[in-house]
């Protein structure tokens, strides 16, 4: 057994696979003075385009999208439901594709948001959802908090909730005991990661204005930044405020490639969800 498991463990090491990345990151309570704050810096090789998208599902919520509309794995990266619910995703890629691609499992953001209207309603469903979702990491948000999901392989996953401080996560697992071997960390997700930790550490509390900055930092160069344009671009960059009593509040930074960086700022109140469907940008 501990030679089969040291052969894996040299094969993970040999083996090179694409560092598809993002950043996810997020401030709840006393932590933040404009509600919950969630914030996602998608990262990708800059081959498609993105588009923002008002759904109406014929059954559950309306819901905020931003999708990838061809590429590699087009779909939602990012979003938010009528109920205040939002939803950001990361890649798992310290896991090879072929891990990560698990034919048996699933996506799992359309159905969070069509289907769930807060944490404590996916917390009650926790099990149901991610024993069946494919390798993934998620950062969600509500009024009330946030809350961090790390799938792992064959369905095993672990859940943590944050109602009075930050939660901060790129590509690769923290949580060794969801995997059957070993995984291989890129630089860039051990760099972005310890510079968003750095950044929220400055300040006691944050606002959806300074989690936009945040978004822009290039400290670490063209492959190792939170906004980076090397080997892989940033294409989108989504900061959300969700206060209690009061509507959603979302800015978005659509960079499709060879196009002018769209900015566009949403009140997502009763006016805006009963728009009928439509591609709002670009």
């Amino acid at each position: 057994m501990r030679a089969s498991w040291l052969a894996a463990a040299g094969w993970l090491a040999l083996i090179h696979w694409p560092v598809a990345a993002c950043t996810l990151w997020g401030a709840a309570g006393a932590a933040s003075v404009d509600g919950t704050l969630l914030a996602k810096n998608r990262d990708w090789k800059p081959d498609h385009v993105q588009s923002l998208r008002l759904r109406h599902p014929e059954h559950g919520y309306a819901y905020l999208g931003l999708y990838a509309d061809n590429g590699r794995e087009p779909g939602i990266k990012a979003g938010v439901n009528e109920k205040g619910l939002a939803v950001v995703g990361a890649e798992a890629s310290s896991l090879p594709r072929e891990l990560r691609a698990d034919r048996a499992r699933h996506g799992v953001l359309t159905r969070l948001l069509r289907d769930y209207g807060s944490l404590d309603e996916v917390a009650a469903a926790a099990d149901n959802l991610f024993s069946q979702t494919r390798p993934v990491f998620l950062l969600l948000a509500d009024a009330s908090g946030l809350m961090q999901v790390e799938v792992g392989q064959h369905g095993r996953y672990q859940l943590s909730r944050q109602r009075n401080g930050t939660l901060a996560h790129t590509n690769h697992y923290s949580n060794l005991s969801l995997l059957d071997g070993a995984q291989k960390i890129g630089p860039s997700s051990k760099a972005r990661l310890a510079r968003i930790r750095f950044l929220l550490d400055q300040r006691p509390s944050h606002a959806l204005a300074e989690f936009e900055r945040l978004s822009r930092d290039h400290h670490d160069g063209p492959d190792n930044s939170l906004w980076r344009d090397g080997r892989e671009h940033t294409l989108a960059g989504w900061q959300m405020a969700l206060p209690a009593g009061a509507a959603p509040r979302l800015h978005l930074a659509l960079a499709n490639p060879g196009e002018q960086t769209l900015e566009r700022d949403y009140t997502l109140d009763a006016a805006f969800w009963s728009q009928p469907a439509r591609t709002l940008l670009p």
